[in-house]
């Protein structure tokens, strides 16, 4: 199908950028498109007025050090070679070489779709949503910046600028979907230090365990200074099972997944 009309412009500067967005209610930006065209195309959303920020270089940056800062601009395939291992596990599993190459990490997250990679990744790094609008710049822990399905922290006119967080020591991606690097059906993002067998500092976050990405907090408590033995792993995958509340649709059933994030966290914390 053809999109619906629209009005298309591209932002030269940030400032211009946030001007054109805070002027009408059906704005919206435009970065690689790889989610907001195919929807635009399925006539599942509607605006009138898309503005390109795709050319920005004030949301194009890379920084990594005691601190890892990624701006909004910085594209799948270039997390794929990032000096952080965690990050080039969970973008190499991301859709396929074309989405790969044009889609963005901002684009992602301002997206929130519920079985999304990067946000399900952003919970389990403890990352911090930059967040740019007409009122200034704030910044949203990744746990309240997801709402819902689709839904965020972002408010009329606001981008987001980037994400900020520590690179772990460890981490673990798994994902299950019925195709190489489709959307997931479910997926756990781990990560956490070891110290002599067993694992402090741990955050586990899930994909399709409930609308949204969430962290599983009942997991951690169990993991949390906890040896990585086989008895352990047990209890944890019980615990995800219990906490998980998976939603049912066309491509599986809540059973199905609450069986699969369980499998996954047995992976992941093996891997780690």
């Amino acid at each position: 199908m053809y999109p619906p009309n629209f009005e298309y412009v591209r932002a030269t500067s940030l400032d211009e950028a946030l001007k054109l967005l805070s002027s009408r209610d059906d704005s919206a930006p435009l970065a690689g498109g790889q989610s907001l065209i195919p929807l635009l195309k399925l006539r599942a959303v509607s605006y009138g007025l898309l503005v390109d920020i795709s050319r920005l270089s004030e949301l194009r940056y890379a920084r990594y050090g005691e601190v890892v800062e990624l701006g909004a601009l910085t594209r799948h395939f270039e997390l794929e070679e990032s000096p952080c291992p965690f990050l080039r596990q969970v973008a190499s599993r991301i859709g396929d070489v074309q989405i790969r190459s044009l889609g963005t990490l901002g684009g992602s997250l301002a997206h929130a779709d519920p079985f999304g990679d990067w946000p399900a990744a952003m919970l389990a790094l403890g990352g911090v949503v930059k967040i740019i609008g007409p009122g200034g710049r704030r910044e949203v822990e990744a746990e309240k910046f997801f709402k819902g399905a689709y839904s965020t922290a972002l408010e009329r006119g606001e981008l987001v600028a980037g994400v900020a967080f520590k690179c772990p020591q460890r981490g673990a991606y798994v994902k299950f979907s019925r195709r190489h690097n489709d959307f997931a059906l479910a997926a756990v993002a781990v990560t956490g230090e070891v110290k002599e067998g067993r694992v402090f500092n741990v955050k586990i976050a899930a994909l399709g365990a409930a609308d949204r990405p969430v962290r599983l907090r009942k997991v951690e408590a169990v993991l949390e200074s906890a040896p990585l033995r086989p008895e352990v792993i047990d209890e944890a995958v019980e615990a995800a099972r219990r906490e998980a509340n998976p939603p049912s649709d066309f491509r599986a059933s809540a059973e199905y997944r609450r069986h699969l994030i369980g499998v996954a966290l047995r992976r992941a914390l093996g891997r780690l």
